[in-house]
């Protein structure tokens, strides 16, 4: 097994790979691992973990499996019931003990890889505390939710743009396409508090007569509709993970399709999200950042993103994402620094700092995915069409559990969490 793991230390330029050979035995459920060497390369990095994070249990999210929180020996300490329904693809565990799942509906109408179309929050106790849905002919929810501390819920949607009315907007695909939107919902009610949608926010270059047309270049806050003008059906960006930093009333999302993660203001109103003015940011709902890939908008600076999923944000603005194919057909997982306050300027490089990076010629998922900073430090990952990892910040294998066939993401949770006390473990 063949890996590579890039630490920067966080106030020297300093940059060390650490090219490493291991061996494990794929055909075993359950690795674990407890020797390691430990190196850094910088005083302000922890020295590396020896051990897997044994204070912590994993939540797993497996679609075609279900919910899991399971210890280090693979136990399953306890499960959920989707009384028969199919998982959709995000479920989050809520510190009262409650899960929110997404729910696959019956008979959709569109059917991309990831759809929901419905919400259900599963008390503790396995009752049902509400049941919403989010679909119909012409859009459907997908992929991912938020439960926000005012108790609303926040989530990706695709939603259908005709042939024709995509050609107005500069469109030059001939055929029907499904650009996201964002939806705050109060599930309660089922009121929409806030919307925010790509087509309020894009440019083109290939028809001056049709609306939104300009330089890509020139307009890094705005999104190039063209960019996968290939996409023959219909599905160009792929919002797959949403993750709203409250604090900073800041929504980030990675856009598959654009191998890029977006930032924008949550703090406008639908009205002012509809526009470029207003909000914390006074851009409405245009990008206040973007990074991954500057091809996206015609930019300078280097592409670190080839499609990727969820944008785990933690500690001092830190940045956990899985890199589906970083190294042709080999995935990663990179850490970046971001600095917001953001601002996105023409013609420069906008791109953060990546400061950790872990790859194995053994990972890789073509979709799905995830990485957590563990209490110890240690990094967790799904890999999203194999198996769930534990490595240490020197990229040394300690656990692998390969019991589920697609684990969308994976969640540590210490012992001593809320959420752990209220499922009386």
């Amino acid at each position: 097994m063949r890996k590579s793991v890039l630490k920067v230390g966080f106030t020297s330029v300093c940059v060390s790979m650490l090219l490493l050979t291991s061996c494990s035995d794929d055909n075993d459920d359950l690795t674990l691992s407890e020797d390691t060497t430990t190196t850094t390369d910088s005083d302000e990095i922890e020295e590396a973990s020896s051990t897997v994070d044994s204070n912590s249990y994993i939540l797993a999210v497996a679609p075609d499996d279900g919910v899991f929180l399971i210890d280090h020996d693979g136990n399953t300490l306890y499960d959920w019931d989707f009384d028969g329904d199919q998982l959709g693809n995000d479920a989050e565990l809520l510190s009262d003990g409650s899960l929110l799942a997404t729910i696959k509906v019956d008979n959709p109408q569109i059917t991309y890889g990831g759809y929901g179309g419905s919400f259900r929050k599963i008390n503790a106790d396995q009752t049902i505390a509400w049941n919403v849905d989010y679909s119909s002919d012409t859009y459907i929810s997908h992929h991912d939710v938020n439960y926000l501390s005012n108790g609303n819920i926040i989530f990706p949607i695709w939603e259908q743009v005709s042939q024709d009315d995509a050609a107005e907007m500069g469109f030059s695909g001939n055929f029907d396409i499904y650009p996201d939107a964002i939806i705050e919902m109060n599930p309660l009610t089922q009121e929409v508090v806030w919307e925010w949608h790509v087509t309020d926010h894009i440019v083109q270059d290939f028809d001056e007569s049709k609306e939104n047309f300009g330089v890509v270049a020139d307009v890094p806050n705005l999104i190039d509709i063209n960019y996968n003008n290939d996409q023959s059906d219909g599905d160009i960006t792929h919002v797959n993970g949403i993750t709203l930093d409250e604090e900073n009333d800041l929504l980030y999302m990675t856009v598959n399709f654009y191998s890029e993660v977006w930032v924008i203001d949550h703090s406008t109103s639908t009205e002012e999200a509809a526009s470029n003015a207003g909000g914390n940011y006074n851009l409405g709902g245009d990008l206040v950042y973007r990074f991954g890939n500057p091809l996206a908008y015609d930019n300078i600076g280097e592409v670190s993103l080839n499609r990727v999923h969820y944008p785990n944000l933690f500690d001092d603005n830190r940045m956990l994402l899985f890199v589906n194919n970083k190294y042709d057909n080999q995935s990663a997982v990179a850490e970046y620094q971001l600095s917001p306050p953001y601002e996105l300027i023409a013609g420069q490089d906008n791109e953060p700092e990546l400061i950790w990076e872990f790859t194995d010629s053994d990972l890789y998922s073509n979709g799905l995915g995830s990485g957590v900073r563990m209490s110890n430090g240690n990094t967790l990952i799904a890999e999203g069409t194999g198996a769930i990892w534990e490595v240490n910040s020197d990229g040394d294998l300690l656990w692998r559990f390969t019991n589920y066939s697609r684990p969308w993401r994976a969640y540590a949770f210490t012992k001593d969490d809320e959420a752990i006390t209220a499922l009386g473990l």
